[in-house]
């Protein structure tokens, strides 16, 4: 299955050669390869469809090819199979006679699909990622306390009364569950310096949610949105879905480089940081350049997007306060996510508000969603009231730390010819320099091609040129995984040096 991780960053929308001759072609090409063994069974068209982010129709398309043209068998209640005897000469061309349901299917998608800028999301956003090393910012989820999530959740089922149950199982709050949104605001007060009531709180279905919503909110087409170069991708295609235009700044050792905005958009509406730690590249916004974006931001009547997405794992020190804590005109909007502090499939973040703002973006999250799942946003609360979210995450931290000093130890000793992995104060991954010549980009094709994932710094980048780095997660795997990772990642560095090479 490692191997739909390869074809899904292969696959690119907006080309002129349709997606399914893509997949097909790709599917002939490791067939004939070998990387797809004779008699191999392939995934469903259905899970295929899933995990690439395509759809079904796209699949079942490629498919059709390659069971005409001789490479695939398809057997009824079993699934569909490459051939043992492959065809002798690679098809010149599609064949003529496809399935013509498929074909109208796939015709009439193609005419009703609306062309716009929210159909083209970037393959990091679009496919699901699983938990193979190298996978950055994904947490334990192996060491989730389930037991007492369950407890938990058990006892908030038995404790609904009857008869008082509609504030759970009937209609939910845009703004969020009260008690939740009380919770947040202890949280955030105590962790990252914040003054806000629970009234400024509105809860979404994670970060990325609440970044979009408020770019649909806080953008008109053709306004300008200062980004960070290397980036969020979230960011950069939410503003353009909302007919802005992001214009990519560069970081330094200080962060976003605000004097680079100031000469390229001054009069730009929103800008978006990750000031904690900045995604990907891990550095802190200076407290210079931070009084700097809020000045612009002051004399533009700009917004600024605080993304703090993981600054709960820190491995020394103390963190500089949110830039919301520095705020005093309320310009500031702070975005948290339970993805990182919990788990990702909670789909749950919450946003910090000026109070101008705060009907804008409830209104708005009634019509995109309505509302989060109650018990959900219940659960949560109860977990933060009983002390459970504190004394995860400080176990997390510990686990963190022991698993990144064994990550770097380990790429000191088995890689250090290829690569320099430098500590991070805060998180889950390490960025690592490659030696000179070597593509991070190369080097994560192979990597998938082999079962893992790295995540190359110029997959976020859009003018920086930084191929020469890449991020290895380590939250989310055992000793023993890294471990293997390695091995991996150096049989990749001896065997086929030349192939990680532009």
């Amino acid at each position: 299955m490692h191997l739909l991780d390869s074809l899904a960053l292969d696959i690119e929308r907006g080309t002129d050669l349709p997606l399914h001759r893509q997949l097909y072609h790709r599917l002939v090409g490791e067939i004939s390869a070998g990387s797809i063994k004779p008699g191999e069974k392939l995934p469903s068209t259905r899970d295929f469809a899933r995990l690439l982010g395509v759809s079904r129709n796209t699949v079942l398309l490629a498919f059709d090819h390659l069971i005409s043209e001789g490479f695939l068998q398809p057997m009824t209640g079993s699934g569909t199979y490459v051939v043992h005897d492959l065809p002798e000469q690679l098809p010149a061309k599609a064949p003529a006679r496809i399935n013509p349901a498929i074909e109208a299917a796939g015709n009439m998608n193609r005419c009703f699909a609306p062309d716009s800028a929210i159909t083209h999301a970037p393959s990091t956003l679009r496919h699901m990622r699983r938990p193979v090393p190298f996978r950055a910012n994904f947490p334990a989820v192996d060491t989730f306390p389930v037991r007492r999530w369950a407890s938990l959740a058990a006892n908030l089922y038995r404790e609904l009364d009857p008869g008082a149950a509609g504030e759970l199982l009937g209609e939910g709050d845009p703004q969020g569950y009260e008690p939740l949104r009380i919770a947040i605001a202890e949280h955030v007060a105590l962790s990252r310096g914040l003054t806000c009531r629970p009234h400024n709180i509105v809860i979404f279905a994670g970060a990325q949610h609440a970044v979009d919503l408020a770019c649909r909110i806080l953008l008109t087409p053709g306004e300008q949105v200062w980004c960070e170069d290397p980036g969020y991708d979230g960011i950069y295609a939410s503003a353009t879905a909302a007919g802005a235009v992001p214009i990519p700044l560069p970081v330094d050792e200080e962060g976003l480089v605000v004097a680079q905005g100031l000469a390229r958009a001054p009069n730009a509406r929103l800008a978006y940081v990750s000031p904690s730690k900045q995604f990907p590249l891990g550095m802190e916004l200076s407290l210079e350049r931070r009084h700097a974006l809020l000045q612009w931001a002051s004399a533009a009547g700009a917004w600024i997007l605080e993304d703090d997405y993981d600054t709960e794992f820190r491995y020394g020190g103390r963190p500089m306060p949110a830039l919301h804590a520095l705020d005093r005109e309320g310009r500031v909007l702070y975005f948290g996510t339970f993805s990182k502090m919990l788990f990702p499939g909670l789909r749950l973040g919450f946003a910090v508000l000026p109070d101008a703002l705060v009907e804008a973006f409830v209104s708005a999250r009634a019509i995109v969603g309505r509302y989060s799942p109650m018990l959900e946003q219940a659960l949560v609360a109860r977990f933060m009231d009983d002390g459970y979210l504190a004394a995860h995450v400080r176990r997390m931290r510990r686990l963190y730390a022991q698993r990144q000093e064994h990550l770097l130890d380990c790429l000191e000793r088995r890689l250090s010819d290829w690569l320099r992995a430098t500590p991070t104060n805060t998180g889950m991954e390490v960025i690592a320099e490659l030696a000179e010549g070597l593509s991070g980009r190369r080097l994560a094709e192979a990597a998938a091609r082999r079962g893992l994932e790295i995540l190359p710094i110029s997959a976020l980048a859009r003018e920086a040129q930084v191929d020469h780095l890449i991020t290895l997660g380590f939250s989310a795997f055992s000793e023993e995984q890294m471990d293997e990772g390695v091995e991996v990642l150096r049989s990749i560095f001896t065997r086929t040096p030349g192939a990680l090479r532009d």
